[in-house]
């Protein structure tokens, strides 16, 4: 028994140019899916660029400390260097042990 074959031809771009045609409940909710989570992802990224700009902001506050605490350090090492001389000092005990 030889079972008939039916073929639907697909129309061309051309044979349905100018055609209103409805998509699918499926593929319209396909379609708001894909939307919804570029959206979402498009979000994220504005969230990471943002902590990122708060970060760098974070490290310039930090890099300028360094950078005031250094200069502390050096003015307190002439200091003590103008007034003691040059040595080393034992920071735990406080004993400066002098160069010649």
């Amino acid at each position: 028994m030889a079972v008939a074959k039916t073929t639907e031809k697909i129309p061309s771009p051309q044979e349905i140019a100018g055609e209103a045609k409805k998509f699918t409940p499926e593929e319209i909710e396909s379609l708001k899916n894909i939307q919804i989570r570029m959206d979402q992802i498009i979000l994220q990224l504005g969230r990471v660029h943002l902590s990122r700009i708060r970060v760098n902001e974070q490290e310039e506050l930090v890099k300028a400390e360094i950078s005031k605490i250094e200069k502390e350090e050096q003015d307190l090492a002439k200091t003590l260097s103008d007034k003691y001389g040059r040595g080393s000092l034992d920071i735990e005990t406080g004993t400066f042990t002098p160069t010649e």
